[in-house]
């Protein structure tokens, strides 16, 4: 085929609006048209060699310190990592546990005797955690856009301030409408964090940089899990004029206010004008993000990205996905004080119980996701955590020891936290528009999030001391987010193969690979990660 014939075929408005890549990178009978030297699609040869991303091409040549190129090996991408290690990752972990730690202050609450003072009657206590998610799942997709326009410095303060408040405040709540409202407060503000971080760090971090990290600000969500019993476990030695529920809410709240200096002092709006990076770096990082392919700083909104996120069944596969794993993850960290004081331990002795459970939890997880960055997979590792997940939550249901069962709520937590942080990684990773990016965050976190609306509704007292009802559903729901992660494999498989198939036929013609900014993610030389 001439090459006559295949010059301006490579037309994205023509492409994209006849939805040819809305969900799939091109249709087989496109591969050859693809092949073009569009004036707009593609970028020049020689620039697009030198600064294109090594780890999506894998290029020939690795750049060094002395071709001036950003890299994953370049002697100033290590220095930055060491500063953004030392200064961004700890801000985003104390984040992320502040944020945990007033979310789920309401599970350690109850146990303390929260009902008893409010005089909660049936479902009163289920819905004000439900109501909580309500908000949630609303703000979940705003947190993923309004960081760009606010920047971390002023919307994580911002957050941290008012979350930190209404969590104080919740101590002075004297009915069932008091602590309704101030949880769909609660939820708006909390909503936007996960994602805003998750965000964050997709700027800092190359894909292949990415799960090490956020391990260790996921891992805080089980620190604070742990905490949160031993502040609970502290609160009820207190001999005030205060019930114990009420400390709990006022320390915990009093905590996050008092943490807000370290984030408007410590953050910057842009990653380039961070407080611990020198000229020389600054620099650095700004030509760093034409070799990241995940954001562009001078990157404008536009609806077409959006369209992309939505009309892509990938962003929806992994958002069903993280439903039916966050159903078991939102139920444990709310229920699973209640869930271990069924098991025999007293109110007091149950807040202990939870902490060495998210230890380990923890620890699982930051080695899960060390062994998923160096491996560059995502999938196994979804999978693996659900299995285990499911194993627990058989040990839990079948047995009618109370000893087994705690061993139980051990194996099923290895698991929760690594499926639902490694799903949102992996689609995370695989969008490189910014804005299509957290689209399709957003809707994955959505969904997700919903799920909390029903966990709320499935453990209920009168289901004590087995919870069979919650618990079934939630062992089916993980077999369910293990179909759906293999579909998702599936069809970034296929999308794979499609793209190779391009650039394949591209180098037997002797023709450009195509390229165009705006298609981020569905160019022919960006690789999915499995």
């Amino acid at each position: 085929m001439s090459s006559e014939l295949l010059s301006n075929k490579f037309d994205d408005d023509l492409l994209f609006e006849t939805g040819h890549a809305s969900s799939t990178v091109i249709d087989q009978t496109d591969k050859v048209s693809l092949c073009s030297n569009s004036k707009e699609g593609s970028l020049d040869k020689e620039k697009k060699e030198m600064y294109t991303d090594e780890r999506e091409i894998q290029p020939t040549t690795t750049a060094t310190e002395y071709d001036g190129i950003p890299s994953i090996n370049h002697p100033l991408e290590k220095r930055i990592l060491k500063k953004m290690d030392m200064f961004i990752i700890p801000l985003m972990g104390l984040m992320y546990f502040l944020s945990n730690l007033d979310k789920s202050n309401i599970g350690n609450a109850e146990v303390a005797g929260l009902s008893e003072s409010l005089h909660l009657k049936g479902k009163e206590y289920n819905t004000c955690v439900t109501v909580f998610f309500a908000t949630y799942v609303l703000f979940d997709p705003v947190g993923t856009n309004i960081l760009k326009f606010l920047g971390p410095k002023v919307m994580m303060s911002s957050c941290l301030l008012i979350f930190g408040a209404i969590s104080l405040g919740s101590a002075w709540c004297k009915n069932y409408g008091h602590l309704l409202a101030v949880r769909l407060l609660l939820g708006c503000f909390e909503g936007m964090i996960y994602p805003a971080i998750n965000m964050y760090l997709s700027i800092c971090y190359r894909r292949e940089q990415y799960a090490k990290r956020f391990a260790f600000v996921f891992s805080a969500a089980c620190l604070s899990s742990s905490f949160g019993g031993l502040i609970a476990y502290g609160c009820s030695k207190i001999n005030g004029a205060l019930a114990s529920w009420q400390y709990i809410f006022i320390v915990e709240g009093a905590i996050s206010i008092g943490f807000v200096p370290f984030f408007f002092f410590g953050l910057s709006k842009n990653l380039e004008d961070s407080w611990f990076f020198n000229k020389e770096e600054r620099e650095y990082v700004i030509e760093r993000y034409a070799t990241m392919n995940t954001f562009n700083p001078d990157e404008k909104f536009e609806w077409f990205q959006v369209r992309l996120a939505v009309k892509d069944i990938k962003t929806w596969v992994s958002a069903v996905a993280l439903f039916g794993i966050d159903l078991t993850t939102f139920g444990l960290t709310v229920f699973l004080p209640i869930i271990v004081t069924s098991l025999g331990f007293s109110n007091v002795r149950a807040q202990l119980m939870t902490v060495p459970v998210y230890f380990l939890t923890a620890i699982v997880f930051f080695i899960c996701a060390r062994w998923s960055d160096r491996l560059r997979l995502r999938s196994p590792f979804i999978i693996g955590a659900c299995i285990t997940t499911c194993i627990g939550l058989s040990i839990v249901l079948g047995s009618t020891v109370h000893a087994v069962r705690y061993f139980g709520v051990y194996i099923l937590c290895m698991g929760i936290y690594v499926n639902a942080a490694v799903n949102c990684l992996w689609l995370s990773g695989n969008n490189g528009n910014y804005y299509k990016r957290a689209t399709a965050l957003g809707i994955n976190l959505f969904l997700g999030s919903g799920s909390g609306l029903v966990s709320g509704q499935i453990f209920l007292a009168q289901d004590k001391p087995r919870y069979i009802k919650g618990l079934s559903l939630c062992l089916g729901f993980q077999v369910l987010s293990i179909v759906m992660t293999i579909i998702q494999f599936l069809l970034y498989k296929r999308e794979n193969e499609k793209k190779q198939a391009i650039i394949d036929r591209c180098n037997e013609l002797g023709e450009p690979i195509p390229y165009d900014d705006r298609l981020s993610d569905l160019n022919p030389e960006f690789k999915y990660m499995y």
